[in-house]
């Protein structure tokens, strides 16, 4: 039997923090070493980080990585080292992986295939490969640590001793035909991918699915290392790293893990590949016509001779994702952010407790993390570590989630005279049971007082509609309710740790749901606006099935309240019929999440969207369907300015409204849509 270990690293990179980084590979290559594997993959731009973004066209950012290089080779002694980095050649910044092997650079290989949608846009500081291989004149720090003058450069295969090795990166394997397909045809019995694949929905079954579709096709051993963390934006690199035979998940790392550094290993039989392969006559055909890859020799046995270890098929499913995600985005978040915790402003609504919740499943994360001394000791050290840090407490020892809660986590009610008394005993019950400190302040003072400055101005008492008023006093002075309450939930996070004896400050969260951004169903610079939104790219539907699910877990009463109560902002003087927000928005949370899936992941403009939605909504006539189309896309362009303000939101959804970064639309627009609209009425006929 011809059995190979690979050592696939998931690492929590940080964009920029070469000293964090370096620590983080170095250690990765030796775990690979204790578990005996003789190839250390890793995630792609490792040594920098993903998400550097424009940093990456400073020359800067290379001269680092390569400087990190030199500290990484002494530790490449007799084990093949697959580091992910910027490369400049001939004044051109590719993508790379860099094989190193016994102190010594085997191969630069460059990225052919560009991610430039959604969330992603490497052609700005990348140029795909498109030549053969070339020689790469290293920088001197490198000569003088190698003896190497010059590296081949381009797509090639390695070849060792005893089996030839594909490497893809990343988008590659996305495209039509994945560079790993004609790699395999040409001999590679091994691909592996280095990736930097953030997270979404759904995204990890997605992936291992077209992992398992393309060995099970091709026949190969494929192993893709992704990154793990939040490194420095609104994504989440999930982490779940994968080793994956002839169809079948033998390994995986965890995903949405506290981990730093984690390596992920199994015994995989060559031979296996090489029975499927000869007995599949139609891939025999086409591998007698591919075209020949360049090879790259390396000086080493992958494979040794064994006893043969079965390891089973694993199932890839994850009941938990946004609860598991969020967790591990705001703990990355705080740590590196240097902050000593959180403030929010608790409504006892949906969304809001949505938010709080996403805090608790951070510390039950944590507490869980420290409790694991058994499975992972190193881990549980260095979490345990980081929280005494954050809380300035070098003894803290919770015993529950919510001693950690209660440590980093402030809410408070903002009152005033239109707020309910259930509103507030909601609010309250639900930060006892996940165990936040808990303030209560009273706000009519303030907008009194913001009104009261105004007066001589407009010499008259602006009124509500119940009052008497216009719709234009009526916004006003809901407006102005919201917005004192974010300048005094700002004055509390700001106020709170000086407070308490502590250093630091505390990161506002916000609540404003996916939604309402898109309708525009909010106020600018409202109690929605904070530091980061942990639910800004999931819908009211997304917030529901987490609050129930959070119900079904953990068995919080206050979440079935939560449930019940009819939504909404109490900024207006309560009536008998009471406020709730869909019928305010003129559209329902299923309607504009609708909307939202069709206009942002399938790509329809309003002519488009009226023609399938008069198909998918049968149950209305065309007239209705155009007159809800029409008023979506009219209360979209009259609002957009508002997504330019609102706050940077973690992304969970292919369907995301964060602008700027995701959903690259303007923001002032003809709201009438009259060429559009016409359009739509035409198709009535």
């Amino acid at each position: 039997m011809s059995i190979t270990r690979l050592g696939v690293c998931t690492l929590n990179q940080w964009a920029m923090d070469f000293t964090q980084n370096v620590q983080n590979i170095i250690e990765s290559i030796e775990i690979c070493k204790r578990k005996q594997c003789l190839y250390r993959l890793g995630p792609e731009l490792e040594i920098c980080g993903y998400m550097c973004e424009d940093h990456f066209l400073e020359s800067d950012t290379v001269t680092h990585c390569w400087e990190a290089l030199a500290e990484i080779l002494p530790h490449t002694a007799n084990i093949v080292c697959d580091i992910g980095m910027p490369v400049i050649h001939k004044s051109v910044f590719y993508n790379c992986r860099v094989i190193l092997l016994n102190k010594k650079i085997h191969l630069v290989r460059p990225k052919m295939y560009l991610a430039d949608d959604g969330n992603y846009r490497e052609s700005r500081y990348f140029t795909p490969w498109s030549k053969e291989i070339e020689d790469l004149e290293l920088p001197p720090i490198i000569q003088i640590a190698t003896g190497q003058k010059c590296v081949p450069i381009g797509v090639a295969i390695l070849q060792t001793h005893d089996t030839e090795i594909g490497i893809e990166i990343c988008e590659e394997m996305w495209t039509p035909i994945p560079t790993s397909a004609n790699q395999a045809l040409d001999g590679a019995e091994i691909i592996l991918n280095s990736s930097g694949s953030h997270y979404e929905v759904g995204k990890i079954k997605e992936r291992t699915e077209l992992f398992k579709d393309i060995t099970k096709r091709n026949g190969a051993c494929y192993a893709f290392c992704n990154l793990r963390g939040c490194d420095g934006n609104r994504l989440y690199f999930d982490g779940c790293s994968c080793i994956v035979l002839n169809g079948k998940v033998f390994a995986k790392s965890d995903a949405f893990s506290l981990k730093d550094v984690e390596v992920t290993t199994c015994d995989i039989d060559l031979q296996e590949v090489r029975n499927i392969r000869i007995n599949i006559k139609s891939r025999s055909l086409m591998a007698s016509k591919q075209k020949h890859f360049p090879r790259v020799k390396l000086d080493i046995n992958l494979t040794q001779q064994q006893n043969y270890i079965y390891y089973h098929d694993i199932p890839i499913q994850y009941e938990s994702e946004i609860e598991d995600s969020t967790a591990c985005y705001l703990w990355d978040y705080m740590r590196r952010s240097g902050a000593c915790g959180f403030m929010l402003p608790l409504s006892g609504g949906l969304d809001s407790s949505a938010t709080a919740l996403t805090v608790f499943f951070m510390a039950n994360k944590i507490f869980k993390t420290i409790n694991n001394v058994d499975n992972d000791y190193q881990t549980h050290i260095k979490v345990l570590q980081q929280l005494r840090k954050i809380v300035e407490d070098d003894t803290f020892t919770p015993k529950s989630p919510q001693e950690i809660v209660n440590k980093l986590f402030f809410t408070v009610y903002l009152g005033s005279e239109n707020s309910t008394q259930d509103s507030r005993a909601r609010s309250k019950l639900l930060a006892e049971q996940i165990g936040s400190r808990h303030y209560e302040i009273e706000i009519d003072q303030v907008c009194k007082a913001c009104t009261s400055c105004i007066k001589p101005i407009l010499k008259k008492e602006p009124q509500f509609v119940s009052n008497g008023g216009s719709l234009s006093e009526d916004l006003a002075l809901q407006n102005i309710q919201a917005r004192s309450r974010m300048i005094l939930t700002y004055l509390l996070a700001q106020l709170t740790p000086w407070n308490n004896g502590k250093k630091g400050f505390l990161i506002v969260l916000g609540s404003s749901n996916l939604d309402e951004s898109i309708r525009g169903f909010f106020t600018k610079y409202d109690c929605s606006s904070a530091d980061i939104n942990p639910i800004g790219s999931l819908s009211k539907n997304d917030l529901r099935e987490l609050l129930l699910f959070c119900y079904k877990t953990f068995n919080f009463s206050a979440i079935q309240l939560i449930l019940e109560a009819k939504p909404s902002p109490e900024l207006r003087p309560q009536t008998a019929e009471g406020h709730i927000s869909e019928n305010d928005m003129e559209l329902t949370f299923n309607e504009l999440e609708t909307f939202a899936k069709l206009r942002k992941v399938q790509k329809l403009g309003p002519v488009s969207m009226f023609k399938k939605l008069r198909y998918l909504w049968s149950n209305l006539t065309p007239q209705q369907v155009a007159e809800k189309v029409k008023k979506f896309f009219m209360f979209y362009a009259l609002n957009r300015h508002k997504v330019v303000t609102i706050t940077a939101s973690f992304h969970a959804q292919a369907f995301s409204q964060d602008d700027n970064r995701f959903d690259f639309r303007q923001f002032l627009y003809n709201w009438r849509w009259p060429w559009q609209f016409k359009k739509i009425d035409e198709n009535l006929q």
